[in-house]
């Protein structure tokens, strides 16, 4: 299966945490999933790029962050005390807002690293 980061051990050592993820195995597969769809499979199994790794451990969070919302019931978005009332989150909300966050992080770290084709990791062709 595909997996940028090796084990729990690069994680922590990457992203300098002193924990892990419950399902990091499972997490670890998505976001690396994750990253080579948006990536065109530009990223080389024998020498994984830094940011890449860095990359692979937000979106790790992040998806952690969404499965944990998505589970809760009742997603408070906002509330106004004086009236009364409270608005909560859809999970379409929940997703559309994790997906953008996802978006962010690739963007921002992985906008100048060279692929194994030599183009941009993020390079999706003549627009």
């Amino acid at each position: 299966m595909l997996t940028y980061l090796k084990d729990e051990e690069e994680y922590k050592e990457v992203l300098g945490a002193d924990n892990v993820p419950k399902d990091f195995k499972k997490l670890n597969i998505e976001a690396s999933t994750y990253i080579n769809n948006a990536t065109y499979g530009r990223v080389g199994q024998n020498n994984i790029p830094e940011q890449v790794k860095y990359v692979t451990c937000l979106i790790i969070n992040l998806i952690d962050e969404e499965n944990t919302k998505l589970s809760e019931i009742g997603n408070l978005k906002s509330q106004n005390i004086e009236g009364w009332s409270e608005s909560y989150s859809t999970p379409e909300e929940i997703k559309t807002d994790y997906e953008e966050k996802k978006q962010k992080k690739l963007k921002q770290y992985l906008w100048n690293v060279i692929g194994t084709d030599g183009n941009p990791l993020l390079y999706c062709g003549v627009c």
